[in-house]
């Protein structure tokens, strides 16, 4: 029986070992992020190729974040170890990255630093639009309010 468990215990970390370096990446991290659009019922917004909402945080500073510390488990920043690519009507022009905490590169649309809201979901894709001063972003760069264009009941789609 302490010989099984030696075993068990031995193959567990071995799996560790192995499978580690996949969870310490970021879900919002990898060589060729995509920032895309989509419609919604106040405009064509800016969201990640999977389709998850992008804000802007109206307290940054050109490379000096706001959103700092437990802030980004709510608003995780969208970060890239290679070059953006835009796709739909995403301006490629207007796509950059500005270096963050631990030399971290964060994805930016005209300026503005990218991040996406823990708590949108499916059924409620912009649930984060206007709380503490993030906003979707339209594909010219330009900040939507939710009073921007005020849905009709038809197009709410809730």
């Amino acid at each position: 029986m302490k010989t099984y468990r030696i075993v068990l215990v031995a193959a567990v970390l071995a799996a560790l070992t192995l499978t580690a370096p996949a969870f310490g990446h970021s879900a919002h991290s990898s060589a060729a992020t995509v920032v895309t659009t989509k419609k919604y019922s106040f405009g064509t917004i800016l969201v990640t190729s999977s389709g998850q909402t992008l804000y802007m945080d109206a307290a940054d500073k050109p490379g000096h974040p706001a959103c700092t510390g437990g802030c980004l488990s709510v608003w995780p920043a969208l970060k890239t170890s290679g070059t953006p690519k835009a796709s739909g009507s995403a301006k490629a022009s207007l796509l950059g990255t500005a270096k963050i905490a631990g030399g971290v590169k964060q994805v930016t649309y005209d300026g503005h630093q990218l991040y996406t809201f823990a708590s949108d979901t499916k059924s409620s894709p912009t649930s984060g639009e206007g709380i503490s001063g993030f906003y979707v972003l339209s594909a010219t760069g330009a900040k939507i309010t939710s009073t921007t264009k005020k849905p009709k009941p038809s197009e709410s789609g809730y």
